[in-house]
């Protein structure tokens, strides 16, 4: 089980550097090397892992600068790129028809939004970006989701044209990011749209600014703390149901140690008992002791009140 790959020069500079062209082998979780013999893998070349149904996540490293055209289109199966904002030319269709990719994770270092945008206009399915920004302190942490949206077209024979509409919130969110930075101000503003295009998405989008509030202002923090309480039933079944169950509970116990700016739970008492109730009839031990620890400190504060 090997990589296979071509040397290249740069017409920049003529340096040598490899593009790879594919991999022989199960490549499920495939982590991409920085080097082969001693060359910076810079690029990843054509169609080079088109069709694969093997692959559920890849890792792209840094010294990667090139996707080239359709390198991952059509594989079904593929639900997380990790990648970092390294990246310069992006090729039309890399994941195209990538029906189950949900996750883009991807650390910038140099404050370069460019390929989030870039993964945006390969995709109008629904994307989670989970963003690591580097900082003077360390990393900052973004958790953002970005909605589905269709393009309908319609002939009008009468008037011999043809009239197009966007469904869905997606596009309008998309327009949120541009090269060097993200409008985080109007991604917020835009949630009333989403609200209507599902409780999934707009519970997703509710928790990811919550948990990772960059650039969070407090009347969007508001506005997403009533959401999370309206809904807080139905957000942690949610969480018990969703396969990814390591990730799923860490959400679950951050939503549950969430504390509003007046010092109340985000979650009530009673979505809470609800979902100890589900979690045990789904035999999810797990969410179930989590639940249960929350339930039990909320009574424990109750007690030291009233004493």
């Amino acid at each position: 089980m090997a990589f296979l790959y071509e040397k290249k020069k740069s017409k920049k500079d003529g340096h040598e550097y490899i593009e790879i062209t594919g991999y022989e082998g199960n490549g499920e979780k495939l982590v991409i090397p920085k080097t082969i013999e001693g060359l910076s893998v810079e690029a990843i070349g054509n169609h080079s892992f088109s069709g694969r149904e093997d692959i559920v996540s890849v890792e792209i490293p840094e010294s990667v600068k090139t996707l080239y055209g359709f390198a991952f289109h059509n594989c079904k199966n593929l639900e997380k790129i990790s990648i970092f904002d390294s990246l310069d030319d992006y090729y039309d269709g890399v994941c195209r028809q990538c029906d189950k990719l949900k996750i883009i994770d991807i650390t910038v270092n140099s404050g370069w939004y460019e390929v989030i945008r870039n993964f945006l206009a390969d995709s109008d399915r629904t994307l989670e970006f989970r963003i690591h920004i580097k900082t003077d302190a360390g990393y900052d942490e973004a958790r953002l989701t970005f909605p589905e949206f269709v393009y309908d077209f319609n002939e009008n024979t009468m008037a011999r044209t043809i009239q197009f509409s966007i469904a869905g919130s997606g596009y309008a969110y998309r327009e949120c990011v541009d090269r060097r930075s993200i409008d985080y101000r109007e991604y917020d503003r835009l949630f009333d749209k989403a609200v209507i295009d599902g409780n999934a998405l707009s519970e997703s989008i509710a928790m990811g600014r919550l948990l990772f509030p960059k650039e969070l202002l407090e009347g969007y923090r508001a506005v997403y703390e009533k959401y999370v309480r309206k809904n807080g039933a139905g957000i942690l079944c949610r969480l018990i149901d969703d396969v990814n169950e390591d990730e799923s509970l860490e959400l679950m116990k951050a939503l549950l140690t969430y504390r509003c700016a007046d010092a109340q739970k985000v979650l009530e008492d009673a979505d809470i008992d609800k979902a100890i109730e589900y979690a045990a009839g789904k035999e999810k031990t797990l969410f179930s002791a989590a639940l249960m620890d929350a339930g039990a400190e909320t009574a424990g504060m109750a007690t030291e009140f009233i004493l």
